[in-house]
């Protein structure tokens, strides 16, 4: 039996989803990652909240008032439904890779990742329309008893590759000697995988389930994990992964692996101008710098820029600027500690209390306080 009450609650929540994936995506104009991030969540929101719709038309049809309970026939392996999800799962399980490797995930690889996804929607969709034979699976030991059946037998290939297939994409980021990364994993990328594991177990009940409960319970599976993540892209461009390190913090190993990244001479050397022009001239201090400003101050456009960035494994200019206004702040704090870190903050460019707080607490995993009164006894 399914809860029309659960349905409705779960309508509002794929409008909370909506409106926040939408924000996420409207305010992403620096960010592409967040960008992708906010079009993935929009467009899952919406999709779950017509089925939902349509649902509640259908529960609603030929009856006077909605009755509370209704009992809804169970399809399990259903093509349909392995179809509806197994592109979502594909992209969801990229982003690790491309927050970690800011620039990495081009459209090419992107789209290399999707062909075998593509393959298997040409094979699920040319057999449910040509094939002439489709066995309804009405419970769990239906699909035991009908192995024999070649439909049968093609639907739960498809239903095994639909759940390796994205859950070894998170594999990508520990493949370090292949693929060089300078990002560190942030506690969000925890919580992501998380919400991933979340929303493929309910993937996989509903498709082997054996009540009314698992279609019930599957759309928060994916909606509650998605509004969690949304939160996360909104406080942070690049939730998944802290700024890499300074030069001088990486051991030798790790500089060579850097040193081993295919960069043109162009980057490389505007790379290095770069980062000779903010230690020189510190205009980061400058609440107000902005993209433009140091377009101009280093005189490139902006796909070059975007290029060393992210050879520098920066996925924006907001959080290159962020890292700067870290660093001069934690020298600040170590030359002058008579200043408070209310006054090293402003110098340092940050202009609110609480993101700063936040921001610093991610990367050094102390507070700011804490930060300056470990100075005062190493001192």
């Amino acid at each position: 039996m399914t809860s029309v009450i659960m349905l409705f609650i779960e309508l509002l929540l794929d409008i909370v989803g909506l409106v926040t994936g939408g924000i996420i995506w409207v305010h992403s104009s620096e960010s592409k990652i967040r960008k992708a991030w906010g079009m993935l969540a929009t467009t899952l929101s919406l999709l779950l909240l017509c089925d939902n719709i349509e649902w509640m038309w259908l529960f609603s049809r030929g009856v006077e008032e909605i009755p509370r309970f209704v009992e809804v026939p169970m399809d399990h392996l259903s093509i349909w439904h392995i179809v509806r999800v197994i592109f979502f799962f594909q992209l969801f399980s990229l982003f690790p890779i491309a927050s970690l490797k800011p620039g990495w995930m081009t459209l090419t690889r992107i789209t290399n990742y999707c062909i075998p996804i593509l393959l298997i929607v040409c094979i699920a969709c040319c057999y449910q329309f040509f094939n002439g034979h489709y066995t309804m699976l009405k419970s769990f030991a239906a699909i035991g008893e009908n192995l024999g059946k070649q439909d049968v037998v093609v639907r739960l290939m498809l239903f095994v590759i639909s759940v390796l297939m994205p859950s070894l994409n998170f594999l990508l980021p520990y493949l370090k000697r292949w693929i060089p990364i300078r990002r560190v994993q942030s506690r969000g990328m925890y919580i992501y995988m998380g919400c991933f594991g979340l929303i493929m177990s309910g993937y996989i009940w509903l498709m082997l389930g054996t009540s009314g409960l698992c279609f019930n319970l599957f759309g928060y599976f994916v909606v509650v994990p998605t509004i969690l993540l949304n939160i996360l892209y909104l406080r942070n461009d690049n939730p998944l992964s802290l700024p890499p390190l300074p030069v001088i913090d990486l051991s030798r190993q790790e500089i060579e692996a850097i040193k081993e990244i295919e960069v043109s001479p162009v980057v490389l050397e505007l790379s290095e101008q770069l980062m000779a022009f903010m230690k020189g001239h510190t205009p980061f201090t400058n609440p107000q710098y902005s993209l433009q400003n140091v377009l101009t101050d280093i005189g490139t456009n902006e796909h070059r820029f975007n290029k060393v960035l992210r050879y520098n494994g920066f996925s924006g200019f907001r959080d290159y600027i962020n890292f700067n206004r870290l660093q001069y702040f934690k020298e600040q704090a170590a030359l002058r500690k008579e200043l408070t870190v209310k006054e090293l903050m402003f110098m340092s460019g940050f202009t609110s209390r609480s993101s700063f707080y936040r921001y610093f607490a991610s990367i050094e995993k102390m507070s700011p306080s804490e930060y300056m009164e470990r100075l005062q006894q190493e001192g």
